[in-house]
């Protein structure tokens, strides 16, 4: 997957806001144009950043990927994909905690 940003408007992902529950279909727009489907799984908060955890609905998915959110404004997010791996692993490692009831990570 490309490393562009993405946008919704789908929902907003800002503490005090309407957040997505987990299973949500979310339609991210990737900078070309293209609406790309994903299941929303959590968010995380971590070093004061909120990271949207979602797996594409279209593909045999195996692993999530990881996106920082940030508000562009109340109805409208930015989703930048999370590139540095000790981040993502650090992310990925509190959501495994946080979710280790409702999913199976063996």
């Amino acid at each position: 997957m490309a490393t562009n940003e993405k946008h919704t408007n789908e929902t907003a992902f800002a503490s005090g806001r309407e957040t997505a529950e987990r299973g949500e279909i979310i339609t991210l727009t990737d900078d070309c144009g293209n609406d790309i489907d994903f299941e929303f799984l959590d968010l995380i908060e971590y070093s004061s950043n909120s990271y949207a955890v979602l797996i594409p609905t279209d593909e045999a998915a195996d692993q999530v990927l990881i996106f920082k959110v940030e508000n562009a404004s109340l109805e409208d997010n930015t989703f930048s994909p999370v590139e540095d791996p000790d981040l993502a692993q650090a992310i990925f490692d509190l959501f495994r905690v946080k979710n280790e009831e409702y999913f199976d990570f063996t």
